[in-house]
């Protein structure tokens, strides 16, 4: 999947009289010896129960409570009423064992509160996930995932996002990167996974806004 990949620049370097814009220092994998892929996805508007899929061509689809937007490379979810509860991106990229990474920019727009933005969905136990990242409103919005706030102040502000998760047969493990930094690290249970991003919850407020891009996938 590319989303105008690298070229949501960060830095701006003139060199003889020329203007050069660069990718973000922390853009691509974390780690070595990984490679991209590009899975097959959908869309998924979830309305009183039912799941209503679309393909990856779609540029825009809307429930009763919620909507889809692909432009310029920004991919756009929204909640509006609670006539929907879910409106995310399915990675057609099933796994028991293996590892894989997650890497995306995400932007949540203010009021947005307690609503899922990303995940590893997969869990043999109790749950149905591995790792849920979901945006708060408290501290002018915050990212918590792991248990743990991961970042604040990010209400309009573009994040960038890498999720290594390494799945085995007993359960493994997975770390989270916030802009380059390693801010958490856990052990996931064991499961059939997959990458899901969006807009995911129950509506706690008037609406609930989030918007990704340069979306790409990894795998050793």
């Amino acid at each position: 999947m590319r989303l105008t990949r690298k070229f949501a620049a960060v830095a701006v370097v003139t060199v003889a009289g020329v203007v050069l814009i660069q990718p973000a220092a922390f853009a691509g994998p974390v780690g070595s010896g990984w490679t991209e892929h590009s899975p097959a996805w959908n869309v998924q508007i979830q309305s009183k129960g039912v799941i209503t899929s679309y393909p990856s061509s779609t540029t825009n689809a809307s429930g009763p409570g919620g909507s889809y937007a692909r432009a310029a490379g920004v991919q756009t979810f929204k909640l509006f009423n609670n006539g929907s509860n879910r409106v995310e991106v399915r990675v057609q990229d099933n796994y028991r064992t293996g590892q894989r990474q997650f890497e995306g920019e995400v932007k949540v727009t203010a009021g947005t509160d307690d609503e899922s933005a990303m995940q590893i969905f997969g869990n043999d136990g109790d749950g149905a996930t591995t790792l849920m990242i979901r945006s708060y409103a408290k501290n002018g919005g915050t990212l918590r995932g792991g248990g743990k706030d991961l970042i604040s102040d990010i209400y309009g502000k573009w994040v960038h996002i890498n999720v290594t998760h390494n799945a085995t047969a007993t359960g493994g493990g997975y770390s989270i990167y916030i802009n380059g930094k390693l801010v958490h690290t856990a052990n996931g249970p064991k499961g059939d996974h997959y990458f899901k991003y969006g807009v995911y919850g129950t509506l706690q407020t008037s609406g609930a806004e989030h918007q990704w891009r340069n979306v790409h996938f990894y795998r050793k």
